[in-house]
Formats: structure tokens, C-alpha cells, sequence
């Protein structure tokens, strides 16, 4: 099983510039600066007193605009368990509304002092040291998701269906899903879960699909020996040729160089 944080840590250390992979969850706490992140191709900016939530999903970059730049850095496992399905949700769900940059500058030291003993924890070695991290990000997560704007208000089960189709997506994405079958299995119409998907997640069905299979085939390029029609297999596209193809769309480059560089 997976841990929950891959790295939590405090840096003044200035900042890559161009585009960069992790897989993972990141969630930036700015402490001092002025900052402009790109997010899939669209730009915003961010001051010290600001949180941002970069998901595994979004391709990204930061560039430091002025000032000195300080910032708090959790990175999430995009396998991690125990946390809430409504709560986790917010690191990779987009509904409308949503802003990747949240003002928590009223309540800095709340929120410092959390990453703070987030970071203290993770690098300690003390007794219930999982049950106290996932606490603790639990409590961050919490107060990030009274803060966003309530766009996605679904009923209950409705919201639970959707959570259990990104889980289900995210712990395997190689099988031959479609939304037919997706909505048989869940009793509802076709029309009616690309609706209440796209309401609370921000991208439809099949889309959310898409960037599971390409962050799994992302982190096995990265991380294995295995050859392109091995993950073309293991993430479930329909050949080597549409993999590369919406690849190199998506990340502007090939299967074949981003691995030569992004290799572990």
C-alpha cells in the first residue's frame, strides 16, 4: 500500500520554469512572493497567502514574477486511501467555479502551522505516524474544501456514483469501459451520468478516463522498462498508433522523449 504524502517539505529555493511531471497530488502553500502558474496551456497568478492545488491530471508550471518566494510543498499519492471520497475529490475534481489559487491569506498561520506539523510528522519516526499524516491531511483538505465555491451540490447517491467511477477508474483503467455500460451498472441513463459527472468532476466521462490512462502510462514510461505496446495494453488504448498520436497532442512530445526525459 502506498503512502499517503510522497514529500512534504518548506523551500526557498527558486522554482522550475518549464513544465514538469510528477505524479502526484501537489498542494503549494505561498509564503512569500508573487508567482504566475500555467495550468494546461492557461495562466494565472498567486501571492504569499495563497494555497495551490496542482492535480496529477493538469500539466503545470510556476515562474517567480518578484519578491523573495517561500512556500510549504505537499505532494499527495494519487494512490492514497482513507480519506473521504468528497474530500479527496477536490484534488483532481474541476467543477465550475473552481480556481486552482485559494485566498487563505485571513488565515495564514492556521494554515502554516498545519503544513508545519505535516511536515515535522513526515519526517519523524514517531509511534501511529500513518494515522497521524492522514489526520492531519484530512484536516487540511477539510478546510480547503469550505473554502470552494459550492457548484456541484448532487444528491447523495448521485455523488457516490460518481466518486466509485473515478476510483474505479483510477484503480484500473486498462478495462473497456464505456458509458453504456457504466450506466447500466449504475441504473441511470447515459445522458443523465455524463450530466451529473461533468457537474461535480468538471470533465466528462470518458475524458476523466482519458487522463487516468495517460497519467498511468506517464508514470509507467517513467518508472519502467516496459515497451510502448505493453502500456498501450496495461492502460487500455485502442492501439500504439492513437496513444502516441493523443499523447504527443496532450504533452507535446512523443511516448518515446518523454520518457528519455522524465526517466527515474
Amino acid at each position: 500500500m502506498n503512502e499517503l504524502i510522497q514529500k512534504a517539505y518548506f523551500s526557498e529555493d527558486l522554482l522550475k520554469k518549464q513544465p514538469h511531471y510528477h505524479d502526484c497530488h501537489q498542494i503549494i502553500l505561498i509564503k512569500r512572493g508573487h508567482v504566475q502558474f500555467s495550468i494546461n496551456g492557461t495562466e494565472y497568478k498567486a501571492l504569499g497567502g495563497n494555497i495551490v492545488i496542482f492535480s496529477r491530471y493538469e500539466n503545470h508550471s510556476l515562474t517567480v514574477l518578484a519578491g523573495e518566494y517561500e512556500r510549504y510543498v505537499l505532494q499527495l499519492s494519487p494512490q492514497a486511501r482513507g480519506i473521504q471520497s468528497n474530500i479527496y475529490a477536490l484534488l483532481s475534481n474541476r467543477p465550475d467555479g473552481f480556481c486552482n489559487a485559494i485566498d487563505v491569506s485571513g488565515q495564514l498561520e492556521t494554515y502554516e502551522d498545519l503544513f508545519q506539523q505535516i511536515i515535522a510528522e513526515y519526517g519523524g519516526g514517531n509511534k501511529l505516524r500513518e494515522d497521524m499524516l492522514l489526520n492531519l491531511v484530512s484536516r487540511l483538505l477539510m478546510l480547503l474544501y469550505r473554502l470552494l465555491p459550492d457548484t456541484a451540490h448532487l444528491e447523495q447517491h448521485h455523488a457516490q456514483m460518481v466518486f466509485d467511477i473515478q476510483r474505479a477508474f483510477e484503480t484500473d483503467c486498462s478495462a473497456p469501459y464505456t458509458l453504456e455500460t457504466l450506466a447500466r451498472q449504475y441504473t441511470v441513463s447515459p445522458s443523465s451520468l455524463s450530466h451529473q459527472f461533468k457537474k461535480l468532476t468538471g470533465a466528462s466521462v470518458m475524458g476523466y478516463l482519458l487522463s487516468c490512462r495517460m497519467a498511468n502510462a506517464k508514470q509507467l514510461l517513467c518508472a519502467t522498462d516496459d515497451s510502448i505496446a505493453q502500456i498501450v495494453e496495461k492502460c487500455g488504448f485502442s492501439d500504439s498508433s492513437n496513444f502516441s498520436r493523443t499523447f504527443k497532442k496532450l504533452w507535446g512530445c512523443s511516448p518515446s522523449d518523454f520518457r528519455k526525459k522524465y526517466r527515474h
